[in-house]
Parts: structure tokens; sequence; C-alpha cells
């Protein structure tokens, strides 16, 4: 039997374990590591569930929730049901409105105690007063004539106020009781903490699948929930790896020995280099990001030497990705480094209100406007809706399109004031309280210690050169670009560059010795080196811009073995097999 009918044999039993969980009225985790497949198992269950339970819940008008984390994850799944179907695949935005708009009293109410009212355009704020029903669109917030609209994240924070009341709970039981979470490990911690005391550490209904890899968390500072533990919940590890060769997946069980796996590939082709630069004699960088980094022109210099030789050695350079936690020269390269000057590395933590507004909000819309194509602008606004249902607002978004058409050939406020002026598309609160200190004219109020100004008068065709470098096909990436994403090979250049990653401090380091911040940096520092170590199908070279010695050293000859340590030199005296 060859390596891949075993680990099909494996993942079919493990798949089956899955099945029985559900039909036993367990709370399940499947733990799916890398390549693990994941979305193939969660398929099977909603598969079983079609099949066994669709005329149990249509006589009860009861449905089963599938959240998923993107609306493109969503049509995925609409895609594989029939029409008009009990399984109900959604965001958790759609999720939580579809239980919430119909009680307009209370989100009246949780409204005004949570301050979700918006300002008018005297600047003076609305009361609750003016507010007579609550709804849910576009994802901006605003009123009019007497109806509050929501903004994306004011969803959530009602859900969780919802999710307090008993009342409220026992309808969501009743409507859905079971509820499957794919990629659980990126839910809200907020939602996710009130799920497990309010139902699962209650032994109480609904049932609950989560789907995901606590290991591929790497937002947590952004609320992501990571690893789900409870006494009440199942966990079954899958154990294949449908992804790497054997030489990759042996290195990946030894940084996780508790989710080992087997590969599902017989192909023996692929190398693993460690190449270590400890040869460098000349004067390493100081400060707390960059201490004892590679200057920047010999960082680069021998980047490009590296893949150079790795092309020499048999690596297509073309489905070879390099990964940096170095930002600065990428920045420099692909030319946006004014935009990284301000940002920094916010660009990288994916915390830059204003980037990530013009990366998941207005170039989608930007570009499904430009292609005339109504789906994906229903995809970039987040709905589910028509957003176009008039020939007034036809002729709006006509306008848009030709506003954004100049402004983006312009300024950063230039566009902010397009978009602005369009009334379509819901400007987040953090950027609609920034546009009102640049209209001030106030210095005093710094964006990341600098004058909003600053940022607002960068030409936006840095913006758009950043989000391309964001891009998969990009050649080079951070090492957060390539979450969920593979390569034939992956060139990892292990840097320093950012205070929350010091690899060769935390991969050392016994977790179960950690507590409190320093295991959130352990945490960290692991899951993002399991991350990109475990992009490549075949090949993985990892070049260490930083000295070697010791326990880390050590660590490393564990990991990857002693015969795939190379110094820079030695490297690149190598030839091919």
């Amino acid at each position: 039997m060859g390596n891949r009918e075993r680990a099909e044999q494996r993942a079919n039993e493990l798949d089956a374990l899955i099945i029985q969980s559900l039909k036993n009225g367990d709370n399940f985790r499947v733990e799916a590591g890398a390549g693990a497949g994941k979305t193939y198992s969660l398929m099977k269950v909603i598969d079983w569930l079609e099949k066994e339970k669709h005329k149990q819940f249509n006589k009860n008008g009861q449905h089963v929730a599938c959240i998923t984390y993107t609306n493109a994850a969503v049509d995925v799944i609409k895609g594989r049901l029939k029409s008009e179907n009990f399984i109900q695949p959604c965001t958790i935005h759609t999720f939580a409105w579809g239980l919430m708009k119909r009680f307009q009293s209370s989100l009246i109410k949780d409204v005004g105690e949570l301050e979700l009212l918006p300002k008018k355009d005297d600047g003076s704020p609305y009361t609750i007063d003016e507010v007579n029903r609550v709804s849910y669109e576009l994802g901006t917030r605003y009123v009019r004539d007497g109806e509050l609209f929501l903004y994306h994240d004011d969803v959530i924070k009602l859900f969780v106020n919802m999710l307090k009341k008993s009342k409220f709970r026992m309808i969501l039981a009743n409507q859905y009781p079971i509820i499957l979470i794919d990629e659980y490990q990126d839910s809200f911690r907020s939602i996710m903490d009130l799920f497990l005391q309010y139902f699962i550490d209650q032994g109480e209904k609904p049932q609950f699948g989560l789907f995901g890899d606590s290991w591929q968390t790497i937002y947590s500072s952004m609320g992501a929930c990571g690893e789900v533990v409870s006494e009440h919940i199942t966990v079954i590890n899958k154990e294949a790896n449908f992804r790497s060769q054997d030489v990759i997946v042996q290195a990946l069980n030894k940084i996780r020995p508790e989710l080992p796996q087997m590969t599902a590939t017989d192909e023996t082709d692929g190398r693993i280099f460690v190449i270590t630069t400890n040869d460098y004699v000349g004067l390493r960088q100081k400060g707390a990001h960059y201490k004892d980094e590679l200057p920047d022109q010999e960082l680069f210099s021998r980047v490009d030497s590296v893949r150079e030789k790795l092309h020499d050695l048999g690596w297509d350079s073309k489905s070879q990705k390099t990964l940096m936690l170095t930002h600065r020269l990428l920045a420099k390269e692909q030319k946006y480094e004014n935009l990284f000057s301000v940002l920094g590395d916010h660009l990288k933590d994916a915390d830059d209100e204003h980037f990530l507004f013009f990366m998941n909000r207005v170039e989608p819309v930007y570009e499904a406007l430009a292609t005339n194509s109504p789906k994906n602008l229903f995809e970039a606004l987040g709905i589910e809706r028509k957003p176009i249902e008039t020939i007034e607002k036809k002729q709006q978004w006509k306008l848009l399109r030709s506003s954004l058409e100049t402004a983006r050939q312009g300024r950063i406020i230039d566009v902010l004031d397009a978009v602005d002026g369009s009334g379509l598309i819901g400007i987040p609160d953090k950027i609609s309280y920034w546009l009102s200190v640049y209209r001030a004219n106030d210095h005093v109020s710094l964006f990341h210690k600098n004058p909003i100004e600053t940022l607002y008068k960068i030409p936006y065709s840095e913006v758009l050169n950043a989000i391309e470098f964001q891009k998969p096909e990009a050649e080079f990436s951070t090492d957060h670009g390539v979450k969920g994403e593979e390569y034939e090979s992956v060139l990892f250049v292990m840097g320093r560059g950012w205070a929350n990653y010091r690899f060769d401090e935390y991969l050392i380091q016994n977790p179960q010795l950690l507590s409190g911040k320093e295991l959130d940096a352990y945490i960290r520092n692991r899951n993002l080196f399991y991350v990109c170590c475990s992009r490549p199908m075949k090949n993985l070279a990892i070049l260490v811009t930083f000295p070697v010695s010791g326990e880390f050293k050590a660590y490393l000859e564990r990991v990857f073995g002693v015969n795939n340590l190379f110094d820079y030199p030695s490297f690149l005296q190598m030839t091919p097999d």
C-alpha cells in the first residue's frame, strides 16, 4: 500500500469518527494540521446531514448553520447544496443579523447602551429617541428617516450583547440545533467565549462542530479566539498531509509532535536547506526591532544569491515564494516606501484601518464597478442583497466609478473624499475620525506618530503597490501573507524586524513553563514558524539572517537534521546532484 492509500484510509477512518460524533450529539473539534483536508471533512459532514437529516429538520422548520470566514467560502458550500436547503452557509455577520433583526425594541435599546449612534452632519449625535428601526445592509452606519443602518463591527457587538439574554439563546438553539464553524480558530473570541459559557460547557444545545487549526492562528491580537478547549468537546485530529512530501512532513512532526502526520505522496525528491549567516564579520544592526540583523543591503544581496543558487540546484523560480519578516527594503523595492514609513509594521500586523479598508473594500468595489460585475460588487460590499435597485442608485454607482478612476491617480485623501462623498461605501468609524481631524487641520492629534496629513498626502499608487505585494502570486511576501496558501518551494527568510517575533528566543521555550504575555509570545512565534514551514509541497529553504548558536542551533538541527544545516559560503558552493 502506497502513502496515498494509507493516508486516504486513515482520513476515511477519522471522517467516520466525525460522523459518529455528529450522530451521538457530541460537540466536536476537528483539528486539522497543514494540508490535512479540513474542508473535505466539513463537506462530508454537510453531505451526511443533507442526506440523513433533511426530513427531520424540514418538518420542524429548523436549520443547520455553517458559519464560514468569507462570502467566497459561503458560495463554495452553497454550490454543493440542493436548492431550498435547511443547511445555511453564512458568515458570522449574516448569521448574527438573521437571528437579531426581529428583536427591534431590544436592538434599539442596546444600540443606545453600546453607544452605536452616528453623528449628524452638524457634528451633534443622534439620540435613541430618533431611531425607530435598526437595519444592516451595506455595513455603513447612518440614520435615514428614523432607520439606523449598522456598521459591520456593530453587528458583532450587538450579537455578543444578545447572547447574554436567555430568551435569545433559547430561540437560537431551537432554530439552529447544529452549528458548524469553519476556520474556528479565527472566530471572534468575544462570541466563542459565550458559546462555551452558555452552551458547550453547560451541555446545552446547539451541538457545535468546529473545523480548523489552532496553530494557524496568527492574528490573535485582533480578537481571534485561537484554540477552543472544553471537556465537553471531543477532539479529532486529522493525521494525513495531502500537501507536502515526507521530508517536509517529518520536520513538521518535530515542530508539532502533538499532531503527527503522514504524507499522502510517494514523491521523495524534495529538499530542506537551513542556511546560517554566522560568517558575516561586519557590523550588524542595532535597536530593539532589528538587533543582530544583517545590514539592509547585505541582507538583500544574500537573499538574491540564495534564490539564484536554489534555481541552479533545480528549484523552479516560477513556483517559488520568498517569505520575509523584514519589510522595509521590500517596501522600497516594491515602491511603497512612503506608505511604509508612516504605517511601518502596522501593514504587516494587519491592524491599520486605512490599508485594510482600501485593500478589502475600496479596491474590490472599484474592480467590480470597472468590470460591471454585480456579483463581485455584492462580494466586495460583504452583503447578499442587490445593491443597485433603482435607476437613481445605478447612476450613483456609475458616478462613484468615474470619481474613483480620477482619485486613484492622485493622493490617498482624494480616494477617501471620493468614497465619502458617494455615500455608497461605509467608512469605518476610525477613518471617519481621522478624516475629521484632517479636515479640521488638526496637527496635534498624531496618527502613528505623524500628523494625519502625512498619510493622506501620499500618492494612492503606493497603496496599490502595497496591495499588489499582498497578493498570493507575488514573488515576495511577508510571512503573514501566506496563511492558507501552498507553493512548490518556499524560501523562508528568518530574520528580525518586528518586536513581536524572536524565533531564536521563543521556539526553544517549554510552553508548560510559560504564562501570560510570555506564553502569548511563544504561541505567536510558534504559529508563524509553523505556517511558514508548512507552505511548501516539495522544497523548503530557511535563510537565518541573525547569528545562530547554542540552544537555537540545537533546535534547528533536531527539527531539520544536522546534515541539512549549511553556512552561507558552503551553501553557495553546492552543486546539483
